[in-house]
């Protein structure tokens, strides 16, 4: 049984707890597991779950920046190199009739009808996009995924490593105080109330942790994720004002 005074349990993960559950405990039996691509929450659970457990987890997104991971576990005593089947494509298209973001590029790649657990991250170059996806979709999106918004596109086979870094769009907002509802009401423009209503009912992450508590203090480095809203990280604090109120850099992913 899994201890839940660790990690709090949400109705819609318990059959993800469960599955997790059952794969460590193959994995104890001698299996070797690869799963589908993992959220950031996801992964969180996979390393609270394998604590003192005789079971190596190792996470691979395809490169050094990857947000969404495979999780490999395997027995310990096993000292070996496994091929989590991540293949990263490139996409090239006419810059003067396309202007690609990510959600037109997860939108398109969607629009096939395959699961969102097959892709990893979706990077963005300055002439280029670069893709990483589980190997057996990789025919399909030969033969299906030719165009995004109606404009052509080029999809071919990338091997280099991609060391492109996430990027984030800045924010400065000034608030009262660190507490999570207070800082979820800003960054989002919500009501105090209604930022609190979201932690009620469970659809906050704080360090893709549940958060229950409105007054729960966050720190300069934490990932607030909000269910239908996205997420941000605290980027620094960078001064006081003369009424004494904080003014937050904040960190959100771009679009």
């Amino acid at each position: 049984n899994y201890n839940s005074d660790i990690m709090i349990i949400i109705p819609e993960e318990k059959n993800f707890y469960a599955q997790v559950l059952d794969q460590v405990e193959r994995t104890q039996n001698g299996k070797i597991i690869i799963t589908k691509f993992l959220t950031l929450r996801e992964q969180a659970i996979y390393k609270e779950i394998v604590k003192g457990k005789d079971v190596t987890l190792q996470f691979n997104g395809g490169y050094p920046f990857a947000e969404r991971r495979k999780a490999c576990l395997f027995p310990r005593d096993l000292n070996i190199d496994v091929d989590c089947k991540i293949e990263c494509l490139k996409i090239t298209y006419n810059q003067r009739f396309l202007d690609i973001t990510h959600r037109n590029v997860l939108g398109s790649l969607m629009s096939l009808g395959l699961e969102r657990s097959l892709f990893g991250d979706i990077v963005l170059g300055e002439k280029e996009v670069y893709i990483f996806v589980s190997r057996e979709i990789v025919p399909v999106l030969y033969n299906e995924f030719t165009h995004i918004n109606q404009v052509p596109i080029d999809l071919t086979p990338h091997y280099e490593e991609v060391l492109i870094e996430p990027k984030y769009d800045q924010k400065e907002i000034i608030i009262s105080s660190m507490r999570i509802d207070n800082l979820i009401s800003h960054v989002y423009n919500l009501s105090r109330d209604n930022a609190k209503k979201h932690i009620q009912e469970g659809l906050v992450y704080r360090n893709f942790l549940v958060c229950k508590d409105a007054d729960e203090i966050c720190q300069v480095g934490d990932i607030v994720s909000v269910r239908k809203f996205g997420r941000f990280k605290i980027g620094e604090l960078l001064r006081t004002t003369k009424t004494g109120k904080l003014v937050v850099l904040i960190l959100l992913p771009s679009a």
